[in-house]
């Protein structure tokens, strides 16, 4: 499977050690969100933020309940960063 790559996977174990040591999370916030990452052709990475939002809205429907949209996606990138911060290399 791994011959039908056109390109490897970014090694997200490796964001702090690319930038001195430090994890850049404002902007792998705004990259996993959407938010100040131009349009383009296709990504490497899904619009995560888009994602959640499409999801929660779902959800929302279904649940018929008080819904903090921005709140459950901002989470849910924060559970994320919280994951790819735990994966760095030291």
């Amino acid at each position: 499977m791994g011959n039908l790559l056109q390109r490897s996977p970014p090694d997200l174990t490796q964001l702090a050690k690319k930038n001195q040591g430090v994890l850049p999370i404002n902007r792998l916030y705004e990259v996993i969100d959407g938010a100040g990452v131009p349009s383009h052709g296709s990504r490497d990475m899904p619009v995560w933020g888009w994602e959640y939002r499409v999801e929660q809205s779902q959800a929302l429907r279904e649940a018929r309940g008080r819904y903090d949209e921005p709140a459950m996606v901002r989470a849910r990138i924060l559970t994320l960063l919280e994951y790819i911060s735990r994966i760095q290399v030291r």
